[in-house]
C-alpha cells in the first residue's frame, strides 16, 4: 500500500495565520494599541450614549425568533442611520431623525425598545429630508429639500398630506430647508434657503407672513439654514453664509445677532444645526470644525465641544441637533452615521464666575 504524501502546507497554514493575526493585533495602528484616548468634555457635559442602528433600542431576541424573522426578512435590528440630519424628540420621547441618504425617518424608542421607519408614500415620495419637528398633538412634520415641500405624517407615522406644494414640480418654497414648530402659539416657521427669508404658517399650511430677504443686514440673510424657537416665542436662526446667529421676535424684528467667519472658538465655519436648552443657551453645530458652540442668550460663548473623530464625544460633519425636557443633548454626526447623545448641566458658565472649558 503506497504511503499518503502529507502536505506540509496543511499543517504551516494555520500556525501562519495565528501569527499574521498576532502581529496584526499588535501593530501600531491597529484597535489594540491605538484606540483614541476619551475626549475629555467641559464640565458642562457629560456624553451619554450613541445611536447607531435598530440594535441599540430593541431588545436582543431569543435565537428561535431571530432565525425566524431572518427567514422571513423581518430582522430589522440591523437597519441603521447612513445621513443623518435633522432630528427632534417627541412628547412620547422617541427620537426621530430625518435620514437625508435613505430617504427615510427613523423612530428610535428607548422605552419601549422599539424602532421603525417612517416612508413618504411611493406617489410622494422623499428626495432630500432635511429638518423635523413635531406638533403639539404629536404629528411630525419633515422638510424635503429637493421636493421644496413639508410632509406631515400622523403620531404613529401615517402619512396624512404635504404642505407648501401647488402642484406635482411646484412650490410656494424655492429651497425649505431648516423647520420649527411653536407649539405653545401653533406657528408653523420654515426656513427657506434660497429665497433668503423665513415663512411663517399656520400647522395646517396657511401662509401668515415672511420674513427677510437678501443682505447682511437686520433681518437680512445670506442663505440661511436652520431654526429654533424659544420658549418665549422668540426666534433663533442660523444665517449660514453670513457666519451668524441672527434673533428675531415673531413680529419680524431683530433683537440680536452674534458670530463671524473663522475657525478660532467663538468664530463659524460651515455652520449647520441650531438649538436650545432648557435654561436658554443657543447651541451652534459647526459642519467643518466638527464641533458643537454654546453661548448664552446674549451671545457670549461658554462652552463648546468635540472635534473631529469617531469616538465617544468626537464628529465628522455633524449637521442637526436638539435636547429634549431632560436636557440631554443629540447631534446627527453625519458621516460617522449616527446620534451622540449628551446630558447638559444646569449649572456651569460664565454667570457661574468660571472660565468656559477650552477657552484659553
Amino acid at each position: 500500500m503506497a504511503a499518503r504524501k502529507i502536505s506540509k502546507k496543511k499543517y504551516l497554514w494555520p500556525g501562519v495565520v495565528a501569527i499574521t493575526f498576532a502581529l496584526l493585533w499588535s501593530w501600531p495602528g491597529s484597535d489594540a494599541e491605538s484606540k483614541a484616548p476619551p475626549v475629555v468634555l467641559p464640565s458642562q457635559l457629560q456624553w451619554v450614549g450613541t445611536l447607531h442602528s435598530a440594535a441599540d433600542v430593541t431588545a436582543k431576541p431569543g435565537f428561535f425568533k431571530k432565525w425566524v424573522k431572518k427567514i422571513v426578512g423581518l430582522d430589522d435590528r440591523s437597519q441603521s442611520m447612513t445621513m443623518p440630519y435633522g432630528i427632534a424628540v417627541d412628547g412620547q420621547g422617541r427620537i426621530l431623525v430625518a435620514d437625508t441618504r435613505q430617504r427615510v425617518v427613523h423612530v428610535f424608542d428607548p422605552t419601549r425598545q422599539k424602532y421603525k421607519t417612517i416612508h413618504a408614500p411611493d406617489r410622494d415620495p422623499f428626495a432630500a429630508p432635511i429638518a423635523i419637528d413635531t406638533d403639539a398633538e404629536g404629528k411630525i412634520y419633515v422638510s424635503d429639500s429637493v421636493r421644496a415641500r413639508i410632509f406631515v405624517f400622523g403620531p404613529e407615522g401615517k402619512f396624512l398630506h404635504t404642505l407648501g406644494a401647488l402642484g406635482k414640480e411646484e412650490s410656494i418654497f424655492k429651497r425649505c430647508t431648516g423647520l420649527a414648530i411653536d407649539k405653545q402659539r401653533s406657528r408653523l416657521y420654515v426656513v427657506d434657503t434660497v429665497a433668503m427669508n423665513l415663512v411663517v404658517m399656520t400647522p395646517d399650511g396657511k401662509v401668515l407672513n415672511r420674513l427677510g430677504r437678501a443682505g447682511d443686514g437686520p433681518l437680512e440673510f445670506n442663505y440661511p439654514t436652520q431654526i429654533a424657537v424659544a420658549k418665549d416665542g422668540t426666534l433663533w436662526v442660523m444665517d449660514s453664509l453670513n457666519f451668524r446667529v441672527q434673533h428675531i421676535d415673531p413680529a419680524g424684528s431683530v433683537i440680536s445677532a452674534f458670530g463671524r467667519l473663522g475657525d478660532a472658538i467663538g468664530e463659524f465655519d460651515k455652520p449647520k444645526g441650531i438649538t436650545l436648552d432648557n435654561q436658554g443657551r443657543v447651541y451652534v453645530v459647526e459642519g467643518r470644525n466638527d464641533r458643537v458652540q454654546v453661548y448664552s442668550p446674549e451671545g457670549s460663548l461658554l462652552f463648546f465641544f468635540g472635534h473631529t473623530g469617531g469616538g465617544e464625544g468626537e464628529f465628522f460633519l455633524p449637521t442637526g441637533i436638539t435636547v429634549d425636557r431632560d436636557n440631554k443633548v443629540y447631534v446627527a454626526d453625519g458621516y460617522n452615521q449616527r446620534v451622540e447623545i449628551f446630558r447638559a448641566s444646569a449649572h456651569g458658565s460664565y454667570a457661574d464666575g468660571a472660565a468656559p472649558a477650552g477657552v484659553q
